[in-house]
């Protein structure tokens, strides 16, 4: 009780006490010690290692006018000791509420052990400034540590509990291209942190994250809304500024070591030992100077500013080498070296090459490999079309069946058609007959009429959804709904939402796999097509994707329709949220033989009851 006392009257003594004249990279000099576990040079915390950090850190101090910090990055460059100092400097010399996001929950434990409690452990001035560790002290724990005169919460990014949970002055976003784009129905995660900082007009906010894909990255929107600074060093040859560009680095065929860089100005070659001279004299250039809010700033470094010792330009240039024709490694690249997004091959796959690798098969049969079916529903005023899928190991698909069920879907008809397609099997080349695992259904049309169908069968056999072009994921947890009708609530509903662009963008590379035609292999996520009319296939491919920049600057991506009629890909996008819900991306190998088995057990026991229909895919009959 009476360190509780102790701490109180600490605390309002602290917030009598005038904001300190002392700037972050100053405090750090002197105050901060790196310890042996999270960093690779413990000892007293040098800004003159790297020196390009000294500004950032002067704005984020209590003196600075700035209040928004946003910085976009490379990995391995020392950002992460930024947002450390940050935190040990305002527990020291500016107590107040902190709140540091990380992208998850469970990124907030390993940060929390592994970074912040060795930095107050290894720093005396912050260890004094904490109530030591005991069981049951919620004034110290993992997710929250109060300190004299204010408290650190840290959270995930994916939990908006924990965003809505306190107003804070200083406010940590880190690796923001790692957060989700909506949590828990409630928008932007840091638009809701950085709701909590509103009440202060003298808040600091920090951002730090490496990109990732352009028309994605959050970070890079955030630094687009900047003045956008780049650091400028001096050419030790002639003298001139300039940022630090890849296209300039030079090396001959593989010998990387003799890597050097050439000056824009005077065509000098610089070589990495003057990187350290070039670091200490260098300074920040605004690339838009003209932004009239100067209380935000942003920085862009990549790592051809990393100090000696660390990654070298002979390292940057192999990486880059053995980069060259492999798309995930050249993303890698632009995110982690250059600190740059990268630009995915969006195109759509042409629909002519995929009819004319449609197989010879009868629609309705299944191939040996298919283990289960899932089928994706789209729902117009005029019809109901579905399609089924057989899905195998490795990601490989099979178009089983599609359907068009035409009919006014506010009328029964049309929706009893439908029953009987989920109570059909289908026939596999050993004999085995396969139901329906699971359907998605888009409840974006007829919402109500789509609700009261889906009651009728168990969310184990049909899930109602709704598609979000913001969700990077597959699906996200199923939210309660209230059903309405004539304007009065009648009951709830439990409704899905998938990521839309997220499987559209999966499906599209999946549609541009080939069977290697001299070994026969089929790699992974290959789409098996039976023989349909032009009109399917260009339904699959109805839309493409384009960058657009919104009314606040920024960068998203849209899909845009280049044919009319786009259901077979919304259908196909559904079945795929099926397969995921099911967890099959999740099954071992052995998962995957036993399922595929056990149908072929059942059909041995001849206890499938298999109803009799047509062979022929009905979407021959479809309404052009």
């Amino acid at each position: 009780m009476l360190n509780n006392h102790l701490l109180l009257i600490a605390g309002f003594i602290a917030g009598l006490t005038p904001e300190p004249r002392l700037t972050v990279s100053e405090w750090a000099n002197t105050k901060r010690h790196l310890d042996s576990v999270s960093s690779a040079e413990p000892g007293l915390y040098r800004t003159a290692r790297t020196p390009y950090w000294e500004e950032p850190m002067n704005h984020l101090s209590v003196g600075s006018a700035v209040q928004k910090i946003v910085i976009i990055k490379c990995t391995q460059i020392g950002a992460t000791e930024v947002g450390n100092n940050f935190i040990g400097y305002i527990v020291d010399c500016a107590p107040g509420p902190i709140m540091v996001v990380n992208p998850t929950v469970d990124m907030v434990k390993r940060n929390s052990k592994m970074r912040i409690t060795p930095m107050i452990d290894a720093s005396p001035s912050l260890a004094e400034k904490f109530k030591p560790s005991k069981a049951k002290d919620s004034s110290n724990t993992i997710s929250q540590k109060d300190f004299i005169g204010g408290t650190l919460v840290l959270t995930g990014a994916n939990s908006g509990v924990g965003l809505r949970s306190m107003p804070v002055r200083f406010l940590l976003l880190d690796e923001v291209d790692a957060y989700p784009n909506d949590v828990d129905g409630e928008g932007s995660p840091i638009i809701l942190a950085e709701k909590r900082t509103s009440t202060y007009p003298n808040r600091k906010i920090l951002i730090i994250s490496t990109p990732t894909i352009e028309g994605r990255s959050l970070i890079s929107n955030e630094f687009f809304l900047t003045d956008q600074r780049y650091y400028h060093v001096p050419c030790p040859v002639c003298g001139e500024f300039q940022k630090l560009v890849f296209a300039q680095l030079r090396w001959e065929g593989r010998d990387y070591e003799n890597t050097y860089y050439e000056c824009a100005f005077c065509k000098g070659k610089i070589a990495e030992r003057h990187k350290g001279n070039m670091l200490s004299k260098g300074k920040w250039i605004a690339s838009k100077p003209e932004l009239k809010d100067k209380r935000t700033v942003g920085y862009h470094i990549n790592a051809l500013y990393s100090p000696f010792g660390w990654k070298s330009w002979a390292e940057i240039t192999e990486e880059w080498v053995n980069a060259q024709g492999d798309d995930a490694k050249m993303k890698a690249f632009f995110n982690t070296v250059l600190g740059e997004t990268y630009k995915e091959i969006t195109e759509a796959p042409e629909w002519e090459a995929i009819y004319n690798r449609a197989m010879e098969y009868l629609p309705n049969t299944l191939m040996r490999s298919v283990a289960f079916l899932t089928a994706g529903i789209d729902v117009q005023s005029d019809r109901v079309e579905l399609e089924i899928v057989g899905w195998m190991p490795q990601g490989i698909t099979q178009s089983v069946d599609y359907r068009v069920l035409v009919g006014d879907t506010t009328k029964k008809d049309v929706w009893n058609e439908l029953d009987k397609i989920l109570s059909e099997t289908w026939s596999r080349e050993d004999g085995a007959q396969l139901p329906l695992r699971l359907a998605c259904i888009d409840s974006g049309y007829n919402t109500s009429t789509v609700y009261r169908w889906s009651k009728k069968h168990t969310f184990s056999r049909v899930i109602p959804i709704k598609g979000s072009d913001s969700l990077n994921a597959y699906f996200s947890s199923p939210k309660i709904i209230d059903t309405v009708k004539h304007g009065q609530k009648i009951g709830k509903q439990k409704v899905w939402h998938i990521g839309s662009s997220f499987i559209k963008s999966e499906i599209y590379a999946n549609l541009r796999q080939s069977v290697d035609t001299s070994t026969g292999e089929v790699p992974y996520g290959y789409c098996y097509m039976p023989q349909r009319e032009t009109h399917y296939f260009k339904g699959l491919t109805a839309e493409v994707q384009e960058i657009v920049r919104n009314k606040k600057g920024y960068l998203s991506y849209v899909w845009v329709k280049r044919y009319p009629r786009n259901e077979p890909l919304d259908c196909r996008v559904y079945a795929r949220a099926a397969a995921a819900i099911i967890g099959c991306d999740r099954w071992s190998n052995e998962r995957w033989i036993t399922e595929t088995n056990v149908v072929q057990s059942i059909a041995e026991k001849k206890i499938t009851k298999t109803i009799k229909k047509s062979n022929k895919d009905s979407y021959w009959n479809r309404n052009k």
